[in-house]
């Protein structure tokens, strides 16, 4: 990246950084605490519950959905409406939500979008407002006080003067486990849920004919490697890793295709160089289209990040590169992808016995059995 582009963007994010500043601390001095209170939300009258999740990256969109779904079931004829960035917007289609509020990051939308987003959801006159954020963001907590529902209702901590009904925070450390921990903590029905992705037929037949055009037909399986991750959070392995990786699954017969996030975007002319045409090297900015091309791999493989997320979300087997050990907080359970993580440096050996060992599963062994971390895999057990 130029220099006068890294300085710009550098630029931008000191100006959102301070925006938000502002305008929190306008919200703060604005909004009055709140009185706790107690309730049983089964004998009220619940007819609009809004949900909120004022976090920014795919991931912790699609980690909200539980929450959603639960209260599907909760409130079956109730008006769910969701506050969540733009990607949660694209994503949420067809699961069971009544109306998106766009919430942004970037300016110059920063400096209006929330007074006209506070109108709006004061103006529905909620019963319920439910902070889904978790206690990482003044944001979401800001929203629910401002939104005048008649049940605000998030955890306790930092910021629980903005809620009338203050929660404890989940106990399980599992970004998969805590969203039905906070429905059950409202005194609701709740059970263990992953998060859900929904895909029309129209979109899963889009992205199969679409990958028929990047891989050829064959009868061998078809692995999708994902090559980004936060590069400022240490989650990114590095190229040359993901390349032999990339190289020893085409030597072992499968049909791979190379997904470049937009963040790393200047990668794509490395990967094309060095893989094209034997490898489909894609960058889809298009998160329904990404999703639709997800559907139709066999395998999917990716640092610990939005699409690992994405991938679970949708049913599809996946290998989670962790290269942290915060996988006990991220990282998907069991059933829905196998983890590979090592102290030290990550072996590309790791990962592609992982893979292996969920295309081609050993007897009596079914694929994402178990997780793998740090170890070998003998007859589908993990070695510590």
């Amino acid at each position: 990246m130029p220099t006068s582009d890294k300085t710009g963007k550098a630029i931008r994010y000191w100006l959102n950084r301070k925006i938000r500043a502002f305008v929190m601390w306008v919200m703060k001095a604005l909004a009055p605490s709140s009185t706790e209170a107690q309730v049983d939300l089964r004998r009220e009258n619940i007819q609009r519950i809004l949900l909120v999740r004022s976090l920014f990256r795919m991931g912790d969109s699609i980690l909200a959905t539980p929450a959603l779904l639960l209260m599907r079931k909760n409130f079956p004829q109730a008006k769910i409406d969701f506050v969540g960035p733009p990607i949660a917007k694209a994503l949420f289609q067809n699961l069971p939500m009544d109306h998106h509020y766009e919430v942004f990051q970037s300016f110059p939308k920063v400096c209006w979008s929330y007074l006209l987003l506070l109108k709006q959801i004061r103006a529905v006159k909620y019963d319920l407002a439910l902070d889904v954020s978790g206690s990482s963001t003044a944001l979401g907590a800001f929203i629910i006080g401002f939104s005048a529902a008649r049940w605000r209702a998030g955890l306790r901590g930092k910021w629980e003067h903005w809620f009338n009904l203050r929660l404890p925070k989940p106990a399980s450390k599992s970004q998969y486990a805590n969203m039905p921990e906070l429905i059950a903590a409202l005194g609701l029905e709740s059970e263990p849920i992953f998060p859900k992705l929904i895909l029309s037929m129209e979109e899963k037949a889009l992205g199969r004919k679409r990958m028929a055009t990047l891989v050829a037909p064959a009868e061998s399986k078809v692995v999708g490697v994902f090559i980004g991750g936060r590069k400022s959070r240490g989650k990114r392995w590095e190229k040359e890793n993901f390349l032999e990786l990339a190289t020893r699954l085409l030597a072992d017969g499968v049909r791979a295709i190379i997904f470049v996030g937009p963040e790393e975007r200047e990668l794509l002319p490395y990967f094309t160089a060095a893989l094209s045409p034997r490898a489909a090297v894609v960058c889809e900015a298009d998160a329904r289209a990404f999703a639709g091309l997800i559907a139709n791999c066999d395998l999917f493989i990716a640092c610990d990040s939005g699409p690992v997320h994405l991938a679970c979300a949708l049913g599809i087997p996946t290998v989670a590169i962790f290269l942290k050990n915060d996988f006990t907080h991220w990282g998907p359970p069991a059933e829905l992808a196998r983890i590979v993580y090592q102290q030290g440096a990550l072996s590309v050996d790791a990962v592609f016995t992982a893979c292996r060992h969920d295309l081609w599963p050993p007897d009596g062994v079914e694929p994402i059995e178990v997780k793998m971390i740090a170890g070998d895999i003998d007859g589908g057990r993990t070695k510590l």
